[in-house]
């Protein structure tokens, strides 16, 4: 286990979340128009300066933290990050048990 480890700062940053990945697609030029829909005529301005990144039910610490890193970089693109609400487990919890009693509700009704 000590080898899977050697060269990381901190084993509970390790984990990249699915945001990254995303981020790095826009950066490349990978990112597919037909998943992730974009305002304006993005082939005439070339990439992007600004990016907007939204999540409706909450964005996480860790979400935060990539996009902190990713703008540190320096890549020619600004990311910014917004969400419904700031998740933290506690908080997660708390929407998962909403959910699974609403669900509930919801079967009883029918």
């Amino acid at each position: 286990m000590a080898r899977g480890l050697k060269g990381v700062e901190n084993v509970y940053t390790q984990h990249q979340p699915l945001l990254y990945q995303t981020m790095e697609s826009i950066i490349k030029g990978r990112l597919r128009d037909v998943d992730y829909p974009f305002i304006g005529n993005h082939f005439q301005q070339g990439r992007p300066q600004d990016v907007i990144i939204f999540i409706v039910g909450g964005t996480t610490y860790e979400e935060s933290r990539s996009v902190a890193l990713q703008n540190a970089t320096n890549s020619g693109i600004r990311f910014i990050l917004g969400g419904s609400a700031l998740l933290n487990s506690k908080r997660f919890l708390k929407n998962l048990e909403e959910a699974q009693r609403i669900a509930r509700t919801s079967t009883s009704v029918v």
